[in-house]
């Protein structure tokens, strides 16, 4: 039996499909300009983020409520309503995070918990950040009650929630 190699050659990652030149790879940034229209439901949804309320979009088939809201739902439905929600979120399921990504939010450190959180009456979770000592976050687990720490200068994105905390 002939053992294989991992190893590439570098001719084969640099082929242009269809063509027998070679890829030109350029290395270097692109900054683009570009604005975006979050239609009505998710411009609802952020404008009352921006005033310090969690809303979630509810299906006009089943009467289930989304977060974060959006337009459709995921049972053929749209969503054309922002619903309130019982401010009590808990933890479902997370995990530990001991090393910076490139897009952490600035103030925050190591370690934190990537989560997964809940509110009564809504179908999906919202996905963010819970801040604690690590004794604090080893110390969560599916169900912790959670509580939202809004940003003091809110400007309509999900950021303007700056992280969960233990309740």
């Amino acid at each position: 039996m002939e053992e294989q190699s991992n190893n590439k050659n570098p001719e084969e990652d640099t082929a242009v499909p269809n063509s027998d030149a070679p890829a030109m790879v350029m290395e270097g940034s692109v900054h683009l300009d570009y604005n975006w229209n979050p239609g009505t439901i998710i411009g609802s949804f952020l404008t009352h983020l921006r005033s310090g309320e969690l809303k979630a979009g509810q299906c006009t088939k089943t009467g289930k409520a989304f977060l974060p809201a959006q337009s459709r739902s995921p049972f053929k439905g749209r969503c054309e309503t922002l619903v309130s929600i019982e401010n009590s979120p808990r933890l479902k399921a997370g995990t530990i995070v001991h090393r910076a990504p490139w897009n952490l939010p600035q103030d925050l450190q190591p370690p934190y918990m990537l989560a997964s959180i809940a509110y009564p009456g809504v179908e999906t979770e919202l996905i963010h950040l819970v801040v604690g000592s690590l004794d604090t976050l080893r110390s969560l687990g599916p169900g912790s009650s959670l509580k939202a720490v809004f940003a003091d200068r809110r400007t309509g994105s999900v950021r303007d929630i700056l992280y969960y905390e233990k309740d």
